[in-house]
């Protein structure tokens, strides 16, 4: 078996965290990824973690991880020309000035190389007012308006862990790769993908630019809690300590009473309390602290487990490498590298029946250099081109039985990219007395179904039908409707279609190359294969949550549905790779994205450092390993911040000329890297003094046209008129039944070709029972009506308020 990429060719030229990692992906589904270095090797062979902590750019764990079974040269003596003739991809991570510097032209790339895919990763996009603004993972994640939503309410905005939003960016540009090749199957031609980093954190932002469009409402950082959701939502969903650590606490939002089963308080069985969860947050957290303290993580989630109550541990990063399930399954790989010797790493986050993931070493510097131009890829012929407007997935339909967030975002990448996405619905599959609500223009309270925010943030441009598929007739539809499919898109447990008669054999039986994509928290097999979580509950497992907060607070969870869009994206990317499987092979097969081994690719640096030193890294607020100052600072406002991260010294210097403080330049403490790095507590004063007088967008300006990294830290309502985000339509506006144009953010890349914009509005419940049922089912109305009477279908939601 080959992978779903076999016979494609990549020429990596990007270095950092974000271009990298697509090129990872791409060459675990099988790409020929040649990874062109500079002189010195990317950045990212001196990030470590070493061995005994012992600078080694060819033991870098990040180096290792993100350039995982590519080949290797490097640029001085690399025949960038003639090796493009032979290429599918050119991948780049280059800002203006970086292509200039080069001597790369983009278009005249793509001139001399119709059918070549370029592109470029970079942390802002090509286009727009900051396009040549200096970025790094903090000021992306500030001017994202991800750090308004990450950290304490009474405490500055933080940046979680690691490198989040560039790993998010990497796997959007794998997307958007995957569907420029697509498109070029069609048509013949290439074209550029523009991928913003910054761009890419604005797609986690979980709904909140609707309340800010609606009701001018500012989501701010809510600790451990989720943010945003009226008094009456269920609750738990945070993050409480126990006898030994802390335990990740959530509701089961279908049966709110299943927490006064696990703890037996009479509060939790109040009526006044079951009906406005949030409103009664603090309550709760007492009551499930005093239950919480006697216990373990271990013995508090297993009782709660045991009753189908989410419930997850908080863990390490070196409890994860133990933990039997993960042995089990093979999540972790051995690499034996020519200069790291063996090393342990994170396997590929997609599992294929059939065109298997692929690992291997990362190159040493300029390791195939000599191969490469002995034997290089013969050119690829050039065909005629029809150029073509159709989205990359016209043609192909999608039946979307999925829940919850990271099912429903996942098969609305695929409807954005043209794909007819089919949501099947039960008859209760929405509170008919629905919390959260667009308003109307008229007024009225008319179909709060068809207007809950959140719901239709994820389930724009799709189409629905309404079956419970727990009844006979119900499946005997459903299996019809797979008939008609390419698709199916799951994220139940994994017990749930087997029990239905609906798992992949049976798929398959009615459609024999269909594709299944399963979206397990943590598996389809393993000790934890039945375990219930959501995305917080999945960082809370990974260690995600153990990494990010205050270097004296709790762990807390980064922003809002990290996982869950994580997940989503992967999903979407093993969608177009199984497609591109069954095109040339003619199978079907069923695909397995656990959400928590997707979060294992954004953390391997971590992992890695345990493994190779024995450590367990540790929560330490906005500090980064050696850039200073490094921090959000506050700004002239009401939770005002500007984000400032410094990574050389010629930009320290020309902070301090900025902040009228030439004198902290000339001190010997800031002299270096290293020096600024101790004592970068001492910096926090002198910029905050300047920062104080400043607003963040006053601050992110002054310091931009100074050459320092800077950002202001954004809020949903700064974002919608933010002029950069405008220009590049980084919200698309699409027209919501009785209340107008409502803003979703797209996704993190443009195709310069085959544009993808959002036009279609979200799903109205059973708005394509009809055309679904009757047109193409081809079920006569009597056999329809017989559906509805026996409330197998239905055109409004059944249930009460949940």
């Amino acid at each position: 078996m080959t992978g779903p990429l076999d016979g494609v060719r990549v020429v990596e030229l990007a270095t950092g965290v974000a271009g990298p990692y697509c090129g990872r992906l791409l060459a675990g589904l099988g790409a020929d990824v040649v990874k062109v270095e500079p002189d010195g090797g990317d950045w990212t062979r001196c990030e470590g973690p070493f061995p005994g902590d012992v600078a080694d750019g060819e033991k870098s764990g990040l180096f290792l991880h993100l350039n995982a079974r590519k080949r290797g040269a490097l640029l001085p003596g690399f025949e960038l020309e003639h090796h493009l003739a032979g290429a599918d991809v050119l991948l780049l991570s280059h800002q203006r000035r970086d292509l200039a510097a080069q001597g790369i032209d983009i278009g005249a790339v793509m001139a001399a190389n119709p059918a070549l895919v370029v592109v470029n990763v970079t942390p802002f996009g090509m286009t727009g007012p900051y396009a040549d603004y200096a970025g790094n993972e903090l000021v992306c994640y500030a001017l994202s308006g991800y750090a308004m939503l990450t950290g304490a309410p009474d405490r500055k905005p933080l940046k979680a862990y690691g490198h989040l939003v560039s790993y998010q960016a990497g796997g959007q540009a794998a997307l958007g790769t995957l569907a420029a090749l697509r498109a070029r199957d069609r048509d013949g031609l290439g074209q550029l993908v523009d991928v913003s980093v910054t761009e890419a954190g604005t797609f986690l932002l979980g709904g909140v630019e609707q309340q800010a469009h609606f009701f001018g409402r500012v989501m701010r950082r809510n600790g451990t809690r989720l943010l945003g959701f009226p008094p009456e939502h269920s609750y738990p969903s945070t993050i409480r300590p126990c006898k030994d650590g802390f335990v990740h606490t959530h509701s089961n939002n279908r049966h709110l009473d299943l927490l006064g089963v696990l703890i037996p308080h009479p509060r939790l069985r109040d009526p006044e309390v079951m009906g406005a969860m949030m409103r009664n947050a603090d309550e709760i957290d007492a009551i499930m602290d005093a239950w919480l303290a006697d216990r373990t993580r271990v013995e508090a989630v297993t009782e709660a487990q045991e009753i189908r109550l989410p419930f997850t541990e908080v863990r390490t990063p070196g409890e994860v490498l133990a933990d039997p399930h993960y042995a089990e399954r093979g999540c972790f790989v051995t690499i034996d590298h020519p200069g790291a010797g063996p090393t342990v790493q994170p396997t590929g986050p997609i599992r294929f029946g059939r065109s298997p993931w692929a690992d291997g070493p990362a190159p040493m510097l300029g390791q195939h250099g000599e191969e490469l131009r002995q034997v290089a890829w013969p050119s690829r012929e050039v065909r005629e081109a029809a150029p073509s407007n159709a989205r990359p997935l016209e043609g192909i339909r999608v039946v979307d039985f999925t829940n919850a967030v990271a099912g429903p975002v996942a098969s609305s990448l695929l409807a954005t990219l043209g794909a007819d996405v089919i949501k099947v619905e039960g008859p209760g599959g929405r509170p008919r007395n629905a919390a959260g609500v667009a308003p109307r223009k008229d007024g009225s309270n008319a179909e709060p179904w068809n207007r809950i925010l959140l719901f239709n943030s994820y389930n724009h441009a799709k189409r629905s039908v309404v079956l419970d598929v727990t009844r006979a007739e119900g499946r005997e539809t459903f299996l019809s409707l797979v008939k008609q499919a390419d698709i199916v898109v799951q994220n139940f447990s994994p017990r749930v279609l087997p029990n239905l008669g609906l798992g992949y054999e049976a798929l398959s039986e009615a459609k024999e190359d269909i594709i299944l994509l399963s979206m397990p928290a943590f598996g389809l097999s393993g000790p934890y294969r039945d375990r219930g979580a959501y995305g917080p509950g999945v960082d809370a497992m990974s260690g995600l949550s153990h990494l990010t907060g205050y270097d004296d607070g709790p762990p807390i969870k980064p922003g809002n549905f990290f996982c869950d869009q994580n997940a989503a994206v992967l999903t979407a990317i093993s969608a177009l790779s199984a497609l591109r499987h069954r095109e040339r092979t003619g199978e079907g097969q069923q695909v397995e994205l656990a959400m928590i081994e997707g979060e294992f690719q954004i953390l391997a640096d971590a992992y890695m450092d345990y493994w190779l030193n024995g450590r367990e890294r540790r929560r330490s607020g906005n500090d980064h390993p050696w850039m200073a100052p490094h921090d959000t600072f506050p700004c002239r406002g009401e939770d005002a911040w500007v984000a400032i991260a410094v990574e050389s010294d010629a930009q320290f210097t020309a902070l301090c000329a900025c902040i009228g403080r030439r004198d902290l330049a000339m001190d010997g403490r800031f002299a270096t890297l290293r020096e600024r790095n101790a004592n970068r507590r001492l910096l926090d004063e002198p910029i905050s003094a300047w920062t104080r007088s400043m607003t963040p967008m006053e601050a992110q300006e002054a310091l931009q046209a100074a050459g320092v990294p800077a950002a202001a830290v954004m809020n949903a309502v700064d974002l919608l008129r933010d002029q950069h985000v405008v220009e590049r339509r980084g919200f698309q506006y699409v027209e919501m039944a009785g209340s107008g144009p409502t803003p979703y953010p797209r996704p993190a890349f443009v195709l310069e070709r085959t544009p993808i914009p959002l036009t279609k509005p979200p799903s109205r419940f059973g708005d394509a029972n009809d055309a679904v049922l009757r047109g193409l089912l081809g079920l006569s109305a009597e056999r329809v009506q017989a559906l509805y009477d026996a409330g197998i279908t239905a055109d409004e939601p059944v249930a009460g308020a949940h």
